[in-house]
Order: C-alpha cells, then sequence, then structure tokens
C-alpha cells in the first residue's frame, strides 16, 4: 500500500494550531477499518480506577487500547487517516492533558504520526457511562 498523503491544500484556513492536516488522502485500492469509539475501560468494560474527572488518565488508558487494536489489525499510527476526539467539556488546557496522555499511550516510535491525519475535536454533553469525559473514533488505512 502506499503511504496515506496528508494535506492542507493551498488557500485553504491552517488547521488549529497545526495539530493535524485539513485532509488525509487514502490510496487507491486500500481497505479501511473504522474503529468505535475508545474510551478509558479496563478489560472489565469499566471506567479505569482513579480516571474519574481526570482528562489525561483517560486520554492515556484510551490510546492504550487504541494502540492494541491498531497493532491487532497490523498497523500502526502511520496507517490512521482520521481520528475523531470527543469532549465532555472541551478548552485548549484540556486538549494539552489529552495530548500528553495520548503520547504517552503511544510511545515515542509512534509519535511522529500522531499530528499527521486529518482530526476532529469535538464535543458530547454525555457518554454511555458516567464520569466518561473523554472518546476517539478513528479511521485506519490497512496495510496490505
Amino acid at each position: 500500500m502506499s503511504a496515506l498523503a496528508h494535506v492542507t491544500p493551498p488557500g485553504s484556513a491552517p488547521p488549529y494550531k497545526d495539530l493535524f492536516s485539513n485532509a488525509t488522502i487514502v490510496p487507491s485500492g486500500a481497505k479501511l477499518a473504522f474503529i468505535s469509539s475508545q474510551w478509558a475501560c479496563d478489560s472489565e468494560g469499566n471506567l479505569i480506577e482513579g480516571g474519574k474527572g481526570d482528562y489525561k488518565a483517560q486520554a492515556k488508558k484510551t490510546w492504550e487500547n487504541i494502540m492494541i487494536i491498531l497493532k491487532g489489525l497490523g498497523c500502526g499510527m502511520k496507517d490512521v487517516a482520521f481520528k475523531k476526539n470527543c469532549f465532555v467539556e472541551f478548552s485548549d488546557d484540556i486538549a494539552k492533558v489529552c495530548i500528553e496522555g495520548a503520547l504517552e499511550a503511544i510511545g515515542p516510535e509512534e509519535a511522529e504520526y500522531f499530528f499527521k491525519s486529518a482530526n476532529s475535536y469535538g464535543g458530547y454533553a454525555h457518554f454511555h457511562k458516567p464520569d466518561v469525559l473523554f472518546m476517539v473514533d478513528i479511521v485506519v488505512a490497512l496495510p496490505n
């Protein structure tokens, strides 16, 4: 499979704080995997211990869960075409601690790809479990 192309077309508005690309182009013939909403759950499906009210801890565990899925698919961060980050509440400070938690979870060898894919930051009033603050949806281009 050819590599994903992460672009910000000329004349388009710059991505917020250069934290992502405006678009990711997936090569022709690539199969896509849509990873359902991931959140800071343990192996029993419960919010991680100590995670209540802690965006960074929840982001770290969410991304640990995502990395397990990516590895199981034979992928890594370089294959992520799109990320949608969802928050109960959003601010630059919250985004910063979530990014810090994510980078701790994905590790230095994958970190260079974290800021390349197209990305969305949004909010929800609530999630399906009490005290969940942060959730991520991902689209991945599977390697051949």
